[in-house]
């Protein structure tokens, strides 16, 4: 009788355990839509412009890109999609891009999905970029 009592609560706890192990597998979390997606872009033009410093200047990029979305070609020049006219800058971030850019790293622009053709590098008034393999593949165009 003893062995029954045990056994019934043991069960219990092993089915619950089993289930909670499974429930991953067949429970898929909801996805979240990406506000902005991905696409690798591709440098058509790769200069710089001086901006004022605390001392003196500092080159800032001034590019143009092409990248696809859906099959389709676009350009932009834009580096900022956050309209601001105060940009946060890390200059080593800066330099980081520029050898990035120049050694083929595959560096992406960003777009919101109801408007690829306004692509941009940094999503944030603080300049920051992504490269291919550092962006979530549920936000990466198609």
């Amino acid at each position: 009788m003893n062995r029954r009592i045990l056994a019934i609560p043991l069960a219990i706890a092993l089915v619950a355990i089993i289930g909670a192990s499974l429930a991953p597998v067949f429970l898929t979390p909801p996805v979240t839509p990406c506000t902005y997606l991905s696409t690798p872009v591709r440098f058509l033009k790769m200069d710089s412009r001086p901006v004022k410093v605390s001392r003196g200047t500092r080159p800032f990029p001034e590019v143009e890109y092409s990248y696809v979305v859906s099959g389709q070609s676009y350009t932009s020049t834009r580096m900022f999609c956050a309209a601001n006219d105060v940009v946060k800058v890390n200059w080593s971030t800066v330099d980081r891009f520029f050898h990035d850019a120049e050694n083929g790293a595959e560096v992406v622009a960003w777009f919101a999905p109801s408007s690829p053709e306004s692509a941009c590098i940094s999503i944030h008034a603080e300049f920051d970029y992504s490269v291919v393999s550092g962006t979530s593949s549920q936000c990466r165009a198609q």
